[in-house]
């Protein structure tokens, strides 16, 4: 009886091990067979496909900074490196999905994004499209603007917080879907340039931004890992430092002073002064010397004096800063002050989540 009851005992434990293992194959199965999909994995796989496709087709990638080319969903199904879309959405009730890949040659690497479009139900944005699709244009008030053929920030307190590389920044502008940023915390402290002048018979600096210290000092930052990661780099775009001159009597605040010269494909820079005066929305704000650009300008809410890219045209040593109250002021360039950095955020950076405001910043991907 004992030896019997042992063997039942070792049946029942043997049915049970069996009745747990076929339940198990039988969620796998239909998890394989009826689990759900995500846009997400949706992404990933054309992300995926498009990155073998050019590893078999690398004579089609893009060689040059700043240059980028672009493939569809159906490219790579041809090319047998993708599943049809309408196979990879067939467990998502009748959704129907297109997907267009972009790929960019940056900081020597390829950087791919996937834009999903699947209608009303789900699309990939970008964060200039999202600003620009869900962000009204204003007239008055903070906000964003249209001004001189871009979309400007201008205002007191606009929603224009992004947060990038650990940091926060504010978007000055987006330009053809590029996105300025300027740091909105404090960096490094420099010097504009320190260089003996012979106008002056001192060293009070020369103010010729291309030959300048804090020329040096931006270069250094960028090519540097402690201020932006080799990560960030590839989400940046290059782009012309405006280094026009001007008197501080100029009403022309449109950049055409500031863009008559320029130091071409660069990765980081200073704000020119232009762009300053056209954050204030008063109304009186016509030249540097006004008082009231400091007005309704959420740039001036610092307690620190910071350079610009902008030097005065009626001499040699002199460079336009922001002091600490908001103002506008020429400087020697061997004056200390601080550097806030200015970068341009590529056109297909993707957005994930906020709504711009200092509490809930923009979010990329």
């Amino acid at each position: 009886m004992k030896n019997l009851g042992t063997k039942k005992l070792l049946w029942i434990s043997i049915g049970i091990l069996g009745i747990l293992i076929l339940i198990v194959i039988i969620l796998l199965v239909y998890n394989a067979v009826f689990g759900k999909v995500t846009y997400q994995d949706i992404e990933n796989k054309v992300l995926e496909a498009a990155k073998e496709y050019y590893s078999n087709n690398p004579s089609l990638l893009p060689t040059s900074e700043n240059q980028e080319v672009t493939t569809t969903d159906a490219s790579l199904t041809a090319a047998g490196v993708l599943d049809s879309m309408n196979e990879l959405t067939k467990k998502m009730d009748g959704v129907t999905c297109s997907a267009k890949i972009i790929v960019n040659y940056t900081n020597s690497d390829y950087r791919y994004t996937v834009l999903l479009d699947c209608g009303e139900n789900y699309s990939t944005k970008t964060l200039s499209s999202y600003i620009e699709e869900n962000e009204n244009r204003v007239f008055d008030g903070s906000g964003l603007y249209d001004l001189n053929g871009e979309l400007v920030y201008r205002g007191e307190n606009p929603n224009n917080y992004v947060n990038f590389s650990g940091k926060s920044w504010r978007i000055v502008k987006i330009t053809n879907h590029q996105m300025m940023l300027i740091l909105d915390q404090k960096y490094e402290r420099s010097v504009w340039d320190d260089r003996f002048n012979v106008d002056r018979d001192r060293s009070d600096g020369i103010n010729d931004f291309t030959v300048s210290r804090i020329y040096e000092a931006l270069v250094d930052s960028y090519q540097g890992t402690s201020f932006l990661t080799e990560n960030d780099k590839k989400l940046l775009i290059s782009h012309a430092i405006y280094i026009g001159k001007r008197n501080e009597n100029d009403s022309y605040n449109d950049g055409s002073i500031e863009k008559s010269v320029t130091v071409e494909s660069q990765y980081m820079g200073l704000l020119p002064l232009y762009d300053y005066l056209n954050a204030s929305i008063d109304l009186n704000c016509s030249n540097a010397i006004t008082p009231s650009c400091t007005n309704y300008n959420y740039l001036n809410h610092y307690d620190y004096t910071w350079w610009t890219s902008t030097a005065d045209s009626t001499n040699t040593y002199r460079v336009f800063r922001i002091s600490s109250n908001g103002s506008v002021e020429t400087s020697r360039a061997a004056t200390n002050s601080y550097i806030r950095p200015v970068v341009y955020l590529a056109s297909d950076i993707l957005y994930r989540d906020g709504n711009g405001t200092e509490e809930n910043p923009y979010i990329i991907k």
